[in-house]
């Protein structure tokens, strides 16, 4: 990933305020948010051409829980990883979330290492991704 490259992520959440403060936050760190305030917008994105680098989610959404998106979001993209941002603290969330097909999780309010994890996971499923050399078939010399 080169430095000029903005990243774009998609977050699902229903309110305005905290996604208003997460879109001047994070586009300080060269990161574009769009938003989706609900599973079903969230959905339509995803399906359309936009292309997006990364979906962040809330556990609580106003149509269907986070869980249920991500499983979703999972099914039709695979190769984009969510990332969990919610209040929901407790452990059993976070392992809902894990189970659930998100790449990592992170608890509200808490939003100093937002930035650095959502590069950190774009960058991983990049890598992934790649074919390694071993995915080409051998080449025989001409004699």
């Amino acid at each position: 990933m080169n430095n000029d490259e903005r990243l774009r992520v998609l977050y699902v959440e229903d309110n305005c305020d905290s996604f208003e403060m997460l879109k001047v936050m994070l586009g300080m760190c060269q990161i574009e948010v769009d938003c989706a305030q609900s599973s079903g917008e969230a959905l339509a994105q995803a399906r359309s051409d936009n292309r997006f680098d990364l979906y962040l989610l809330d556990g609580g959404l106003p149509d269907i829980n986070g869980l249920s998106l991500c499983r979703t979001l999972r099914a039709i993209d695979p190769k984009t990883p969510v990332l969990f941002y919610s209040g929901n603290a407790h452990p059993e969330d976070m392992e809902k979330g894990m189970e659930a097909g998100a790449a990592g999780y992170i608890i509200k309010p808490n939003s100093e290492k937002l930035a650095a994890t959502i590069f950190q996971l774009v960058i991983n499923y990049r890598e992934r991704s790649q074919p390694a050399f071993t995915d080409f078939p051998a080449l025989a010399a001409a004699a």
